[in-house]
């Protein structure tokens, strides 16, 4: 056996959504349990959102029970003398874990990990029973809770679980900097926590597996690969005693804030950020790591630099993609906007606690938000919170959020002033962050997938214009949109059927209109060229529609002619190219585009000179003169077909691994209508679990559902979705060991 050995504890765990006087003894009876694998949602909600007669709030809250989970295992006689505990990432709410019977302890808290010495509890060479009691009621004692929240909880073990064995003398904790950080020469330095005094070594290694440095508490690179945003360089540290050994990615890099932004290496970098939620349509929280990891590709693929955790501590996986993709990462404790009693505040700081130790070898992570999200003063706790981040992490500077209306008046304790939804020409404290902004339209309903054309470039342009402010102000470091994805949420004062339609993408991750415009932000050199037309070219959607001209395409109408008799309306066309033409049926709309939001790496193109008919508008950009992006959308005409995509083609048979499957509703080019919502029905044959509504409306011509596998079931999953009047469609997923 190696020095240290960490074992997969996610499957073949036993779960019974019953409060069980019994269910942590050693032997019950256990033949109406179900077999799952961890991460685990205690239930399935039945819809995505509310509807028109049905309050979705009882669906959002039937995780709020209590539930027992069970896991037999064993340990051979080799592991005698060895230290055992348990790790688990996040259950929520409050976990008492039993161990043969025997309580080996708990912890309060839906997002922070915990570790428990099981030692003593084991029989070796014998079955082990271990029990764990998961209360997801509402704990208004507990943070985020005390009031309102705008977020669902979730309930279940919905993290990973880990078993670790060590030596008796075992290393604690480790902590690695990089007080020195220059293209020439660089320190790391490790703090080493162990159980027993002993010597210990530090080597780090090269990607290729070659020893770049080696030594003790600090150790010498020359001429690093330094970390940076469109180089995440990482290297692999290893600390080892003689007795145990650990390993893990960092990245050697400085930053610092100043009045006028933030330094990466020196250079000055404008934080273009978004905030995310961990909440998926129907499980909530419990995904696996590749769908957490998933998200962090979306978010750095789109065009952002940064990402908030908002509001809480995120999985172990999403933060380790961030490290491998350059992406910045504003972690916060749970809460919002309720700051509780003495016993509240108690388990807030220990969260803080659990957050910084787990998280603070993260090169990505930039910053600790130690401030309950928009919550008024409270300096007697948020003095001691920034204490403690400080004493826990001298490297990282703290955060915290306030709303818009606490802006001028609010006590300053942390590093950086953030505050939401307030683009202040001289901010009242340096340096400065809108950790949240673009509300105006959301409010409106504009998010919405199904929003008109008029809607969704009013959306698109509200983000525009924050993101603009902030490029032109040299007293901002940059800002964090609002959001993301749409969630569900319990308080519900979008009056929006209990989702909160404010993402660039939507509740099943596809994408909206406001997501190109910060694709179109990217620098074409690095990541290639882009263009996108703001208009889904839709009859159903334009009110402008020219006198004469209907049905699929026009055929021999001289459109310029018949534009005059209409209004003309203008086009807006994103893109990071340095011009844009644009054509109507192959006839190019004349003179120079405006330019709009000019403080933007690329400024929006606006074509005021354009007229309206149905059949296709087209894009070209250019970049020194060459075409380097093309985009053409063709007015949608009626849906014919359906189209079935999953995200992924295999899964492996551990009882987790899940994908989305997306749906589709085309016409007979191919084009997709987002004016369609017919109801489509879906049917999955074989050994997979299907997540989502057999029977649900499209939104915005879309929708998905979700395929999970089932745990040493192996085999293809056949799935179909079908609609009146529309083409049905089938794909494949295989289910592999």
């Amino acid at each position: 056996m190696s020095k240290r050995e960490v074992i997969n504890f996610n499957t073949e765990w036993l779960y019974i959504p019953e409060n069980l006087a019994c269910g942590c003894e050693k032997t019950i009876d256990e033949s109406k349990f179900e077999l799952v694998s961890v991460p685990h949602a205690n239930t399935l909600l039945k819809h995505h959102k509310g509807e028109e007669g049905r309050s979705f709030l009882n669906d959002i809250k039937d995780y709020r029970f209590i539930s027992c989970y069970r896991k037999h295992f064993t340990l051979g006689e080799e592991y005698k003398g060895k230290k055992i505990r348990v790790r688990f990432e996040a259950v929520a709410t409050v976990a008492q874990v039993f161990v043969n019977g025997n309580y080996a302890g708990g912890h309060k808290g839906a997002y922070t990990p915990f570790e428990l010495d099981i030692t003593d509890h084991l029989l070796f060479g014998e079955d082990n029973v271990i029990s764990v009691r998961v209360d997801s009621t509402q704990h208004k004692d507990i943070p985020p809770e005390g009031y309102q929240v705008d977020y669902c909880v979730f309930g279940g073990i919905v993290r990973n679980v880990s078993l670790i064995v060590t030596n008796k003398a075992y290393i604690e904790d480790f902590t690695v900097t990089t007080p020195v950080a220059t293209k020439e020469r660089a320190i790391v330095k490790t703090a080493v926590k162990l159980s027993k005094e002993q010597d210990y070594t530090v080597t780090l290694f090269d990607k290729d597996g070659s020893i770049v440095a080696e030594g003790g508490v600090e150790v010498e690179v020359l001429n690093p690969h330094l970390w940076g945003i469109e180089s995440p360089y990482l290297y692999t540290l290893k600390v080892e005693t003689e007795t145990d050994c650990v390993t893990t990615p960092i990245g050697i890099r400085t930053f610092e804030f100043k009045e006028n932004g933030m330094l990466l290496n020196g250079e000055v970098i404008k934080i273009m950020g978004i905030n995310r939620h961990e909440q998926w349509p129907w499980i909530g929280r419990a995904v696996p790591d590749k769908l957490q990891m998933r998200d962090a590709d979306m978010i750095k693929q789109t065009g952002f630099n940064a990402v908030r955790c908002s509001h809480y501590p995120q999985a172990p996986s999403f933060l380790d993609r961030c490290d491998e993709i350059g992406l910045i990462v504003f972690e916060e404790a749970p809460g919002w906007q309720h700051v509780g009693d003495e016993n509240w505040r108690n388990i807030y700081k220990q969260n803080i606690r659990e957050m910084i130790q787990r998280d603070k070898n993260h090169p990505s992570i930039f910053s600790w938000g130690v401030r309950v999200n928009e919550s008024n003063d409270c300096d007697e706790l948020y003095e001691e919170t920034n204490r403690l981040s400080r004493e826990l992490d001298l490297t990282r500077p703290t955060h915290g959020t306030r709303r818009q209306d606490s802006y001028e008046h609010s006590n300053f304790l942390e590093d950086i002033y953030t505050a939401h939804y307030i683009y202040p020409e001289n901010p009242i404290h340096k340096p400065f962050l809108v950790t949240e902004h673009s509300w105006d339209c959301w409010m409106n309903g504009y998010g919405c997938p199904w929003a008109t054309d008029e809607q969704a470039l009013a959306y698109t342009k509200d983000f525009a214009d924050k993101v603009n402010y902030y490029f032109s102000n040299p007293n901002c470091a940059g800002g964090f949109a609002w959001s993301m994805f749409d969630y569900d949420n319990e308080v519900n004062y979008t009056k929006s059927n209990n989702v909160f339609y404010s993402g660039i993408y939507d509740i099943f991750r596809l994408p909206k209109m406001a997501a190109n415009l910060y694709m179109s932000q990217k620098d074409a050199n690095k990541h290639g060229a882009n263009v996108y037309i703001a208009s889904y070219w839709d009859n159903d959607l334009k009110p402008l529609i020219v006198k004469g001209v209907s049905g699929d395409v026009a055929q021999g109408v001289d459109a310029k002619a018949e534009a005059k008799e209409a209004e003309c309306f203008s086009v807006t066309v994103m893109s990071n190219c340095d011009t844009v033409e644009l054509y109507i049926n192959h006839k190019r709309v004349e003179g120079e585009p405006k330019r709009q939001y000019t403080s933007l790496p690329h400024p929006f193109f606006v074509f005021e000179n354009a007229w309206y008919e149905p059949g296709e508008v087209t894009a070209i950009g250019y970049i020194d003169g060459e075409e380097a992006a093309l985009y053409t959308q063709r007015t949608p005409l009626e849906a014919c077909t359906l189209r079935l995509t999953p995200d992924y083609n295999t899964l492996i048979c551990d009882g987790c691994d899940m994908t989305q499957v997306t749906v589709e509703a085309l016409d007979k080019n191919g084009t997709l209508v987002p004016s369609c919502s017919e109801e489509v029905v879906v049917a999955v044959d074989g050994p997979g679990k299907f997540i989502g509504e057999e029977k649900i409306k499209l939104e915005g011509g879309r929708c998905i559902f979700i395929l999970q596998s089932k745990f040493n079931e192996c085999g293809t999953v056949n799935c179909t979705v079908s609609a009146e009047k529309m083409k049905s469609a089938a794909c494949v997923v295989e289910i592999t060991k």
